[in-house]
């Protein structure tokens, strides 16, 4: 009976021995039930890796970059760019579209403002879209041996537009009977499909 209670005094004392030795004590809680590991050092493993990630996301926001796309609306086809948080965009070529002139840059919510290559940058993706005007076309035309008013050789039209009102010429013995272009008669109410300089020719009756 006393050599039983000195073994258990002795292991109490050895016990108290270790704790005060200042070794970590190891023992299982919550998700390190299985572990053999202090729980302070994994508990500062776990907030790294989410200061790490942490860190990441902003340096991704900041230095990843951003797409900017070129939204042409028929016209041909712009690389998009990948910039950096407040870099400004760089001016690509202008788009090219059959019967209209290129007017330049806007985005979403700003139609009227045209961006400013020179002070906009970028603070998050940007789709810049084309701004187009109808263009200006040139028609001549083909008297078939008669005379224009005034001498007159070309007119000006808008693509996409009605010509207007179009000059009337002379021809001795024959009656203007109205122009064609392509097989089909053009008046003044006819809308300008050919987006490019086109000649008319004069019917005679």
């Amino acid at each position: 009976m006393e050599n039983r209670q000195e073994i258990e005094e002795r292991d109490e004392s050895t016990q108290g021995a270790e704790s005060a030795s200042g070794r970590p004590r190891r023992f299982g809680r919550g998700i390190y039930d299985k572990t053999d590991t202090p729980i302070r050092l994994l508990d500062g493993f776990i907030a790294g890796i989410i200061i790490i990630i942490v860190v990441m996301v902003a340096v991704f926001a900041l230095f990843g970059g951003f797409t900017v796309s070129f939204e042409t609306s028929g016209g041909t086809e712009i690389a998009s760019q990948k910039l950096r948080y407040g870099n400004y965009v760089a001016e690509p070529e202008e788009p090219v579209r059959q019967g209209y002139t290129f007017a330049g840059w806007y985005y979403e919510g700003h139609e009227k403002e045209t961006w400013d290559f020179s002070v906009g940058t970028v603070g998050g993706d940007l789709e810049l879209i084309a701004r187009w005007e109808p263009a200006q076309i040139t028609v001549k035309f083909d008297t078939d041996g008669g005379q224009m008013p005034d001498g007159l050789e070309s007119m000006q039209v808008t693509y996409q537009e009605a010509y207007g009102e179009l000059p009337v010429p002379q021809k001795e013995g024959c009656q203007f009977a109205g122009w064609t272009y392509s097989g089909e008669e053009i008046t003044a109410e006819s809308v300008v499909t050919m987006p490019g300089e086109h000649v008319l020719t004069a019917l005679w009756e």
